[in-house]
């Protein structure tokens, strides 16, 4: 029977365990609803390098020299000032945003859930958000953030997908 992974039903995170697995259930944060048709999940083309000789018109050999890498994209119309914090740094609460100085690394474990039953895990990602769109009667501000799956601590894995 095959196998079908389609829309997305929620996004939440929390805080890397430092290890291949998520933080508990009950520890992670729901984010807002996605805005229709942002989300994506995209894995790179890997790399190889082939080895020729001046007797053959092919390679005589191929060596894999990086994998492919994983990311997410996805936008939130909700501009929730402590969820700004966490998805780009800095402070959030109840006055308003700041955000941060400097280079800010955000480092979150991400879970999302997809409609068909499933549950993509990136244990620790690389959150990159930014503030796009317009200011019009027919346009919004969204948050954009892009998640990509770095190696846990224990160096046993980046992501995961399972049934939910």
């Amino acid at each position: 029977m095959a196998t079908y992974i389609y829309t997305v039903n929620t996004v939440k995170y929390g805080t890397p365990t430092g290890t291949n697995t998520m933080p508990a259930s009950g520890s992670l944060t729901l984010l807002p609803n996605t805005v229709k048709g942002t989300v994506t999940l995209e894995e790179t083309e890997g790399s190889s390098t082939k080895f020729y000789v001046d007797q053959q018109f092919s390679p005589i050999n191929e060596v894999k020299t990086e994998e492919g890498e994983l990311s997410s994209v996805m936008q939130f119309y909700d501009m929730d000032f402590a969820t700004l914090a966490a998805l780009k740094g800095g402070v959030g609460n109840a006055s308003g945003y700041t955000p941060a100085t400097g280079y800010t690394q955000v480092r979150k474990a991400l879970e999302i859930t997809t409609v068909s039953g499933h549950k993509f895990e990136f244990y620790n990602a690389s959150l990159i958000s930014r503030i796009t769109g317009g200011l019009a009667r027919d346009k919004m501000l969204a948050v954009e953030v892009k998640a990509t799956p770095l190696m846990t601590l224990d160096n046993l894995g980046t992501w995961g997908v399972k049934p939910v």
